[in-house]
């Protein structure tokens, strides 16, 4: 039973040295008539009774985790905030341990008045993007004796989200806009803002189209028909083949991703972010990038997992491209023929911008059949390398 084990793991070692006299002392009593066996055991007997009280009942303390912010980016400063209070008289404990990961920090509790509380705090670890659990807060409680132990839990954990460090772009670089509407397609629709020609009518055709005055003068109804224009949608695709990358480039790489996804999303551009698929003719998964913190969310917890790369994520991703530009992100070890292969795989009308993360690299810009080439070694040159882009 649950409250079995949780009784046998409360003992010490030295408790159970106790529950041996005891057990020992009665077994001599019994069968050689010892006295002083008989004392032994009712001692140790007594002991463990009298450290009972210490271990069960009442909360020594109450205790509250905060985070000094729940979302923060690779090394900004993080802090986990312990509130211990005293709710009654019983005696506080001076320590309070905290579970960080697989890691403890003790901190140390001054004595606190009954109704009072005190704060400590603990810096965390952000060099890393990725989740850092913070608890829960405990305490260990034990008795003067030693003889009987048990930890008491005060909290539950907290998380920590660690983002990939992103940068603000210039206006625009996100959607690479061609003009304020949207770019003109060649195909003709009946209902948008940039008038085309006249055709005559069809049955079904919506009379609120029918031009009156052209009807009138040829005689034969005429309907109004436009050009469409289509927003600067943007698809980002980022491949997770660990063979790609080299050294940090999959960080940086995140970092990109990120930084390319909020600048859509800041011009309001509809956005799209896929990883490699599964197969080498599988669907290439979403990201989740509906707001802010769901994309870095969940840039914080991917990992370089599948064994197909950039060439066959964007071959998978072609039929989701239905805005006008699309960001192919992959790392430093891939070859010149890959590249121009990943970035032939998207739709006509489609311009492809494929950006290479090589951490210390020397930012760059190819030109790679009808695609850029962007090489970026630090999240700061990404603006410098879409900008010369933009004025191809």
């Amino acid at each position: 039973m649950r409250w079995v084990d949780g009784a046998l793991r409360a003992i010490t070692p030295w408790g159970w040295t106790l529950f041996a006299v005891v057990l020992g002392g009665a077994v001599l009593a019994r069968t050689l008539g010892w006295t002083e066996a008989v004392v032994a055991a009712v001692a140790a007997g007594v002991l463990i009774v009298a450290a009972v009280p210490w271990i069960i009942g009442e909360r020594w303390a109450r205790a509250r985790i905060g985070l000094s912010a729940e979302r923060v980016p690779v090394g900004a400063d993080a802090l986990a905030l312990v509130e211990v209070s005293r709710p009654t008289r019983a005696a506080t404990p001076s320590q309070v341990d905290l579970d960080i990961g697989d890691e403890a920090a003790v901190l140390e509790i001054p004595a606190i008045e009954v109704g009072g509380r005190v704060v400590r705090s603990v810096p965390l670890d952000t060099s890393r993007r990725g989740l850092r659990t913070i608890g829960p807060a405990t305490i260990m409680r034990t008795d003067p004796f030693g003889v009987l132990e048990r930890r008491h839990r005060l909290t539950e954990s907290r998380t920590l989200v660690v983002h990939p460090r992103v940068v603000r772009l210039p206006g625009g670089a996100g959607g690479i806009v061609r003009d304020l509407d949207g770019e003109a397609a060649a195909e003709r629709t009946a209902d948008d803002v940039s008038f085309h020609s006249l055709r005559e009518y069809a049955p079904g055709d919506d009379r609120r189209l029918v031009h009156w005055r052209s009807s009138a003068r040829h005689g034969t109804l005429l309907v109004r028909q436009f050009e469409p224009s289509r927003r600067a949608d943007t698809l980002i695709v980022l491949s997770t083949d660990p063979a790609e990358y080299d050294g940090d480039d999959f960080e940086l790489a995140l970092s990109l991703v990120g930084t390319l996804g909020l600048a859509a999303m800041s011009d309001r551009r509809r956005l799209r972010v896929v990883e490699s698929p599964g197969a080498d003719r599988g669907e290439a998964p979403a990201i989740d990038a509906v707001t802010r913190d769901r994309l870095l969310d969940a840039l914080a917890v991917l990992e370089p997992r599948r064994s197909h790369g950039i060439a066959p994520a964007a071959r998978a991703a072609r039929g989701t491209a239905s805005g006008s530009l699309a960001w192919l992100v992959t790392g430093s070890k891939v070859p010149p023929r890959t590249l121009r292969t990943a970035a032939n795989g998207m739709p006509a009308g489609v311009v492809s911008v494929v950006v290479r993360a090589a951490v210390g690299a020397l930012p760059s810009r190819a030109r790679l059949g009808d695609a850029d080439v962007v090489t970026v070694g630090a999240i700061e040159d990404l603006s410098r390398g879409i900008g010369q882009s933009r004025q191809r």
